[in-house]
């Protein structure tokens, strides 16, 4: 206005009139363009209407609709990786990178398959994973040997040997031991279940633990006895149950009592390894 004033002296009048008709038509603009923004967002608006009241979900009823979750990589495109001679050493060092974060009998038996790679780069990083991972297992075992050892009531006795056998059954469990070791293990862990059952007679936990051993040496009629006696005791088929009932049926070629077993587990769609298998052997699919 001032810069109007110094140039135009005797115009003010107009300059005025200027800035207030400037002023005027832009409010109004504004005005306009916000009821047009305004009638138009409500014709386009939809309503939503509420069909009913839900007092629970039913997963039973939207379980079809979740989506299958699938990974692009696993394990099997790793393993190539690792064996294919023109892979360079950096990518073999981070395949084994992300094996170590995976962290399943799978993956720790492709690391251990590194150990004997031409690379001395890759044979080292290795072995540095599994003696890592065993240490770590080593030293939560030695904890837990104290603890039982500390163990001030039969409850903190119970949990200590229970924590401690799954322990040692890690180490059967992640393939750690070699064929020396292993009935050794598979004598340490059933000779702390026996002090826990001593203690715990009817704990689920250990008696599925002992079922796991009988059928990993072979002793399969065993195995099934006592998954079943602990079925019996709990009246709860969970997900550990239901699939090793379905392994030692498969084992029995029992083929035609996998799909009931399977269908046992009230979370089996929800679940993304049970719901594979319960996809497998679903004979209405």
């Amino acid at each position: 206005m001032k810069l109007l004033e110094s140039r135009y002296p005797r115009e003010r009048l107009k300059a005025f009139l200027f800035f207030f008709v400037l002023t005027g038509v832009a409010l109004s603009f504004g005005l306009i363009l916000s009821l047009l923004i305004v009638t138009v967002g409500l014709l386009k608006a939809k309503v939503i209407e509420k069909s009913q009241t839900l007092d629970k979900i039913s997963f039973n009823e939207i379980s079809d609709d979740f989506p299958q979750i699938k990974r692009v990589f696993g394990e099997a495109s790793l393993e190539h990786s690792l064996n294919q001679p023109d892979t360079q050493i950096h990518t073999k060092i981070k395949v084994l990178s992300a094996l170590n974060e995976v962290n399943t009998p799978e993956s720790i038996g492709l690391i251990k398959r590194a150990l004997s790679d031409e690379s001395d780069e890759v044979r080292l990083y290795s072995f540095s994973l599994i003696d890592r991972f065993e240490k770590e297992l080593n030293k939560k075992i030695h904890i837990a040997l104290g603890e039982v050892n500390d163990a001030k009531n039969v409850s903190q006795k119970i949990q200590g040997y229970k924590k401690l056998a799954f322990l040692y059954w890690d180490m059967l469990y992640y393939g750690l031991s070699d064929e020396n070791l292993k009935h050794y293990f598979m004598d340490k862990i059933q000779s702390i279940i026996r002090e826990g059952l001593a203690l715990a007679p009817k704990d689920d936990a250990l008696m599925i633990l002992q079922g796991k051993i009988y059928l990993l040496s072979g002793d399969i009629k065993s195995a099934e006895l006592l998954m079943r006696k602990a079925l019996d005791q709990s009246g709860v088929y969970t997900k550990t149950i239901c699939s090793y009932l379905a392994e030692i049926a498969f084992i029995n070629q029992e083929y035609s009592k996998i799909p009931p077993l399977i269908a046992q587990y009230p979370s089996a769609d929800l679940d993304l390894k049970m719901y594979g298998i319960q996809q497998v052997w679903n004979k209405n699919k």
